[in-house]
């Protein structure tokens, strides 16, 4: 159950069951043809240090959108009825319920990747993914599909942990986002209903001592963590939470029962949400950590990695989890469930 883990397991059964050839039935009505004026320029990565550069000089009409964080940002633009394949949500049911419309009308949708020829036919003039949909094994690079006039946006947040994951990443893809879809005002509002969610929390509790947080992945009998330079840990830091960091990508039991944390996040990916109860019981009844603060007081929440691994939109989920996690005095409704 490592960072990546969802990741994995969908690149698992994309390569190991092989892209899988399909026919698209469009029923869709065709999308108002928008020009760009001036065109709009948009940089992006194959890999860090690698920029390539995307021109738009129209809305695009045609989009295949990779994983959930590129299909429901641009739903929440306002431009889902452009999105003729979204691959990459496991089930509808982890689609936002205000979304799940404007998702059922996308003519393909599944967990696996459509083969490339039949991507080829549906005749995209955008293509949304991540690091890992671009390459010579899975759907090609960004070359081969500007030689046929579509572009590609990739989401910086998936190029791999190199440097710091932050909240800002996810607030640039948005706004990029908005700038291929001329939906400039949607996507500030988005952004500004984030960074207010995050300043009301900070102001509302300046006063109160910085509580002692942890984010952990079960990885069998062990935790990964993420720290300061995760998304997650940006998130809690950004809330003035004393965010537990180590030197290592893991942390001992012992180590745990040292830091006491005051409240502990799991995250857990879509993957694993059948077992999700059985995660969760496996940290509630370790006996070394029957004293540690989050424990005693009930305050071990999950995490869902959709909302903290390259999430877009769903950023405001992870912002909404971890803000009512540490101040359960400014919340008491209490922490969200995604899972359930």
């Amino acid at each position: 159950m490592i960072r990546f883990s969802v990741l994995i397991l969908c690149l698992l059964i994309c390569v190991g069951c092989g892209p899988q050839q399909v026919t698209v039935e469009d029923h869709q009505s065709t999308p108002a043809h928008i020009k760009l004026q001036p065109p709009v320029r948009i940089e992006s990565f194959v890999r860090r240090g690698e920029p390539f550069e995307s021109t738009y000089t129209a809305v695009p009409e045609r989009v295949v959108a990779m994983w959930q964080n590129s299909i429901e940002t641009i739903i929440a633009l306002g431009e889902g009825d452009r999105i003729v394949a979204g691959m990459g949500i496991p089930d509808r049911k982890y689609v936002r319920p205000e979304y799940r419309a404007a998702y059922d009308k996308i003519p393909y949708k599944d967990l696996k990747y459509a083969n490339l020829e039949s991507v080829l036919m549906m005749k995209p003039d955008l293509l949304v993914g991540w690091k890992s949909t671009f390459t010579n094994k899975m759907l090609q690079t960004p070359t081969f599909w500007q030689e046929r006039q579509a572009n590609v946006y990739i989401a910086e947040s998936s190029l791999g942990a190199q440097s710091a994951l932050t909240m800002d990443m996810e607030y640039k893809y948005i706004r990029d986002l908005g700038r291929i879809f001329n939906r400039n005002m949607e996507a500030e509002r988005l952004i500004q209903e984030m960074q207010q969610s995050v300043a009301y929390t900070v102001a509302q509790t300046a006063n109160e001592k910085s509580p002692k947080a942890l984010f952990i992945e079960v990885e069998g009998k062990h935790f990964r963590l993420y720290g300061h330079k995760t998304l997650a840990g940006n998130i809690g830091d950004s809330l003035h939470a004393d965010v537990i960091d180590t030197e290592t990508p893991t942390i001992s039991m012992e180590d745990v029962i040292e830091q006491n944390p005051d409240v502990i996040f799991l995250i857990v990916s879509d993957g694993e949400y059948s077992q999700a109860d059985v995660i969760m019981n496996y940290v509630l009844t370790q006996p070394g950590l029957q004293g540690v603060n989050a424990l005693r007081n009930k305050r071990v929440h999950f995490l869902p990695l959709l909302a903290v691994y390259s999430p877009g939109i769903r950023l405001s989920d992870g912002i909404d989890i971890v803000s009512r996690g540490l101040y359960p005095n400014l919340y008491p409704e209490g922490v969200p469930d995604l899972i359930h």
